[in-house]
Parts: structure tokens; C-alpha cells; sequence
């Protein structure tokens, strides 16, 4: 597939693809327009693909491999151990409530089904309280820190989560795994 990507983009895609076994049933969090979904279904043939978002193009519903849903993570429409992936890019410092959104998300998830999200963090050049107010003004997101989003990993029972910076991203987008116990 000959589409230029975000380095975030990339780098979920990359931890995607590391997953074994090959996921049976994704959901992509936050799914936007759904051009990443697309992605990653061109990527996993077979696998079956749920994109998720708050407000969705009408257009979208016409697509056939992948299927839509409007809604919010923190009332996720999906039954208990749903999915053995859920992939989050770009969207979870939109989200009203992170912790409860990191509940639901462990809710739908199998057991030793993974989480990978692409978020910026209050890490790095964000970490700076002036600078880290600034982004998030410009972006109208709230950033966590590193060490809230592992507690609401920790609590929400996934095990051991790896926080690493993604390259290229302006050393302020993280790739954040964790697999749920």
C-alpha cells in the first residue's frame, strides 16, 4: 500500500503487525475519517475491523470490509471480550475520561488481548508546564503524564505497560502497549 504515514501511524502499524497470533477481531478507536482502519485492514486480510469515533462521515458506512460505529470510549457499545486488539492513534487526549475510557477498553478486550495507542504525553519538550499548556491549548486535548496513563493501565488490569517515544514525532508522541492479564 503505496500511502505515505505518520510516523505514529507507522509506528502502531509496526507493533500491529508484531502481534502473535494475528488478531481475529480489531477495534480502532477513534477512527476519524477511517483512512488508518483502512490501513490496517489492507494489512490484516481476515481480520474483522470495527473503527469507532464520536462523529462519523456519512460516507464511511458505504465501506465494506470494515464496519463503523459512532460512539465514546467510555461507553463502549461492544460486549465484554469483544476484540483481541484494540489500536487507539491520535485520539485519547480528546477523551472526556481517560481512566474510565482505559476500563471500557479492558471491558471489550479478551483475555491477553493487547492495547496500542499513539498519543502524545506530557513527556520530553511537552513535560515543560508552560509549553505542555500551550499544546494543549492549540489542540484543545488534555495530555497525561506517563505515570497516569500507566496507573490506569495498572488499574484497569493490563499488565506491565511499555511507554516508548515514537522516532520522528518531535520527541512529544509515545507508543504506549500493554496486554490485558
Amino acid at each position: 500500500m503505496g500511502t505515505k504515514m505518520r510516523a505514529v501511524h507507522r509506528s502502531i502499524l509496526d507493533a500491529v503487525l508484531r502481534v502473535d497470533p494475528s488478531p481475529t477481531a480489531l477495534l480502532d478507536i477513534g477512527c476519524g475519517d477511517g483512512s488508518f482502519t483502512r490501513v490496517l485492514c489492507h494489512y490484516l486480510p481476515g481480520t474483522s475491523i470495527t473503527g469507532l469515533d464520536l462523529s462519523l462521515p456519512r460516507y464511511l458506512g458505504t465501506a465494506t470490509a470494515i464496519r463503523f460505529v459512532e460512539g465514546a470510549v467510555e461507553r463502549l457499545p461492544f460486549s465484554t471480550a469483544s476484540f483481541d486488539l484494540v489500536t487507539v492513534s491520535l485520539s485519547m487526549h480528546h477523551w472526556t475520561d481517560k481512566g474510565k475510557g482505559i476500563a471500557e477498553i479492558s471491558r471489550v478486550l479478551r483475555p491477553k488481548g493487547r492495547l496500542i495507542i499513539g498519543d502524545p504525553l506530557l513527556q520530553g519538550w511537552l513535560g515543560n508546564p508552560l509549553l505542555g499548556r500551550l499544546a494543549q491549548s492549540i489542540d484543545r486535548g488534555s495530555f497525561s503524564s506517563a505515570s497516569e496513563l500507566e496507573g490506569y493501565l495498572l488499574s484497569s488490569g493490563f499488565d506491565s505497560p511499555a511507554i516508548t517515544l515514537v522516532p520522528n514525532s518531535l520527541k512529544s508522541t509515545f507508543l504506549i502497549t500493554a496486554q490485558k492479564a
